[in-house]
């Protein structure tokens, strides 16, 4: 009997799966499962960015609306956010991931990032990956935890550009 509900609920999750879209209707050259599993990573990724959004507005705030690019909490935030947001990189807002990615940033921000300000936070972090050079981040943050905080070159065009989306969450 214990047998016949697990294959019963097994049958049930996969006709749930396939008709929500989970299994079946990708678009066009792609497999379900690969949509499937790129709006799994745009959720993902997401959420990975909202928990560091969060952390670098918390830090922001207390450091008086100002992001210490000499922080090493931040720097290692900034990082997350720059590793999770490259899935955006040439995105339109009507893909998937897109979608995704977006709903995955209000949970990861803990409604941080809201309805109401989500389209301009999306904005800004698209801008902020098809138009900052984010690639020094991740030595800056080998680097300083080797050995002491080092210089990253353009330290002010991304504390300019996280900062821009730090203050539409205000």
């Amino acid at each position: 009997m214990r047998i016949i509900s697990i294959i019963a609920a097994l049958a049930m999750t996969a006709f749930a799966a396939s008709s929500c879209g989970i299994l079946g209707g990708a678009a066009a050259g792609t497999t379900g499962a690969a949509t499937a599993t790129n709006v799994s990573t745009g959720s993902t990724n997401g959420q990975a960015a909202g928990a560091a959004l969060k952390a670098l507005y918390a830090q922001y705030k207390a450091d008086g609306n100002k992001l210490n690019m000499t922080n090493l909490t931040n720097i290692v935030n900034l990082t997350t956010l720059a590793n999770n947001v490259q899935g955006l990189k040439g995105m339109s807002n009507k893909t998937d991931f897109y979608k995704e990615f977006a709903t995955g940033l209000v949970m990861g921000s803990n409604n941080l990032v809201t309805q109401n300000n989500s389209n301009s936070i999306m904005n800004g972090l698209q801008n902020l990956v098809n138009n900052v050079d984010l690639s020094g981040l991740q030595s800056k943050t080998e680097n300083a935890a080797a050995k002491g905080a080092a210089a990253l070159e353009n330290a002010t065009t991304i504390a300019n550009s996280v900062s821009s989306i730090l203050n539409i969450l205000k």
